[in-house]
């Protein structure tokens, strides 16, 4: 397939996607309340927007158990002096309630790559910006300290549409 059949099966997918995050947030539970926290946690995640893993914090921008907020982190691997860095960052929704939600969400993710050729035997290195999607389930202890977990629809938008996904496992403190 072409490179712009693949953007536009990409653009349908994301428009897909945002018209039931819309649906979804329009019906969900407005705010639950105030928390003596902002559902602080952190996590790590394979797959997503950090590539292969990463380790990540994540906050509502109110003490609010749902609503905006925002992840960032830091990734990488390294294998016989080929490896990446990569560094995520999204705002992101959350809709739901009692520690089971919607998380939507977009982003970039910045990664510097080092990479060995072998038939020429030269290192080559190089950085990008990607931007990223969220789309996933999300269950967090409601109100309290706990395991959480998360997986989810977590594409890379460069040059087309990369699908891609994630999951983790984390302590929300």
């Amino acid at each position: 397939m072409s490179k712009k059949v693949y953007a536009m099966k990409g653009f349908m997918m994301i428009l897909l996607s945002l018209s039931l995050a819309s649906a979804t947030i329009a019906q969900g539970v407005e705010k639950e309340g105030r928390t003596t926290a902002n559902a602080s946690q952190v996590y790590l995640e394979v797959g997503g927007p950090g590539i292969i893993y990463s380790v990540n914090y994540d906050g509502r921008f109110g003490k609010y158990e749902n609503g905006f907020g925002f992840r960032a982190g830091i990734g990488g691997a390294s294998v016989s002096g080929d490896g990446y860095f990569a560094i995520p960052v999204q705002v992101n929704y959350l809709a739901g309630a009692k520690g089971q939600y919607l998380e939507v969400g977009a982003g970039f993710t910045y990664v510097s790559a080092s990479v060995s050729d072998i038939f020429s035997d030269t290192q080559s290195n190089g950085s990008l910006v990607a931007g990223t999607l969220c789309l996933g389930f999300r269950k967090q202890p409601f109100g309290k300290k706990g395991i959480t977990w998360r997986v989810a629809f977590t594409p890379f938008i460069k040059d087309g549409f990369i699908p891609s996904g994630g999951a983790s496992i984390g302590y929300r403190f």
